[in-house]
């Protein structure tokens, strides 16, 4: 079965983590082609946050897919990017890099300079700096958001800010593999799959 086959579930994400019928639960709101490696991360105590690999994610015409450079500039020219942006082209798993163990966090730092920085994102929340925008029309001051865990500094050389709803977590990676017209799901499978191996039980 080919990705462009696949049809957009479209259900808001929950945290599986919490449900003891969690692999029914996947298999309802997570698009086929992702739903071994939400397994795997159910097993593996990894809080997965949203996904997508269906139909919609290929690049439409007159669109581009676009890169982790072209993502900074846009951010640096205040463009707003939703997580929209991250999945143009890509099929992708999102998940919360708050919960995560530090063995995790650096075997994600390591994966993504084997893979590519397209291959793997480092997400930032623009929630601060749009409600900072607000509280500087009210004179109120600023917000300050202080991240002190052992890869925060690594993390913040690499971020990428991009807007999606504050329900969300602060910090996420967005695990990113280019699909076209011929991509199968089972490619999609396998190449998320391959990633979750390599990370460890969550603590």
């Amino acid at each position: 079965m080919l990705v462009k086959d696949v049809k957009r579930i479209g259900k808001v994400g929950k945290n599986l983590l919490k449900n003891k019928d969690a692999n029914e639960i996947i298999e309802t709101i997570i698009e086929k082609p992702l739903q071994k490696a939400c397994k795997d991360c159910k097993e593996k105590n990894i809080e997965t946050v949203m996904s997508s690999a269906n139909k919609h994610n290929l690049v439409k015409k007159n669109k581009i897919r676009i890169n982790k450079k072209e993502a900074i500039e846009r951010a640096e020219q205040g463009k707003t990017q939703t997580f929209l942006t991250a999945g143009r082209g890509y099929a992708w798993l999102m998940l919360n890099y708050e919960t995560l163990s530090d063995e995790n966090r650096k075997i994600l730092f390591d994966i993504e300079k084997e893979l590519g920085e397209d291959s793997v994102w480092f997400v930032k929340s623009n929630y601060i700096e749009v409600m900072n925008k607000m509280r500087k029309l009210f004179r109120l001051k600023p917000l300050v958001e202080v991240f002190d865990d052992t890869y925060a500094d690594n993390f913040k050389k690499k971020q990428i800010i991009l807007m999606y709803n504050n329900r969300y977590t602060r910090r996420s990676v967005f695990l990113r593999m280019p699909i076209e017209e011929t991509t199968t799901c089972e490619e999609v499978e396998q190449h998320f799959s391959k990633i979750i191996e390599r990370l460890v039980p969550n603590t």
